[in-house]
């Protein structure tokens, strides 16, 4: 090889070089979680259920199962339906039930509306103290009553808690759960 163009060589390589270096981060920028946002949102609403506790007046009797109620988020129903097809948990059984916003909220003891579903009926006042763990996806959702909202936080989905609203509903909510929560509102 002419020792002129064994610079030009090194150079070329310097180049192809850099070019992969800017691309790499742009190619493995985390994507946006929409895609998956509705499977995460069932995951975490079926882990939910092992961090509240009920008053035992909440349930028909002993072994009755723990009833998600789901509003305006036919996704979210969806996967949380396929998730409960699995093997049993230890506890309670739990339901998965779809609802249309004006079904009636007898034996729902998570509620979980979907965005536009929130501010399209009043749903502070329908659960209103019950013993119902009202969740939702929208945007100031914990200052609409929920006493769980979903939020995204650099790509990530997290969640966010409102200690008025669980005391409200008479649920107790595990230390633990609320230590996840990327937000917490009204704490003592």
């Amino acid at each position: 090889m002419p020792a002129a163009r064994a610079p030009r060589l090194r150079l070329l390589r310097i180049a192809v070089a850099a070019a992969v270096l800017v691309a790499v981060p742009v190619i493995a920028w985390p994507q946006p979680i929409a895609a998956g946002a509705d499977e995460l949102k069932a995951a975490y609403l079926h882990k939910f259920a092992r961090y509240v506790e009920w008053p035992d007046s909440a349930f028909a009797g002993a072994d009755a199962p723990i009833v998600f109620g789901v509003v305006g988020a036919e996704a979210v129903y969806a996967e949380l339906a396929r998730l409960l097809q699995g093997p049993p948990q230890p506890g309670r059984a739990i339901v998965a039930k779809k609802l249309a916003p004006l079904d009636p909220l007898e034996g729902i003891h998570v509620l979980f509306v979907g965005g536009a579903a929130l501010s399209a009926a009043p749903w502070q006042q329908r659960v209103q103290g019950r013993p119902i763990l009202l969740v939702s996806d929208r945007a100031q959702a914990l200052e609409s009553g929920a006493a769980l909202n979903f939020v995204l936080v650099q790509n990530r989905l997290r969640f966010e808690a409102s200690i008025v609203a669980i005391e409200h509903s008479g649920l107790r909510v595990s230390s633990r759960l609320l230590a996840l929560a990327q937000r917490v509102v009204g704490s003592p």
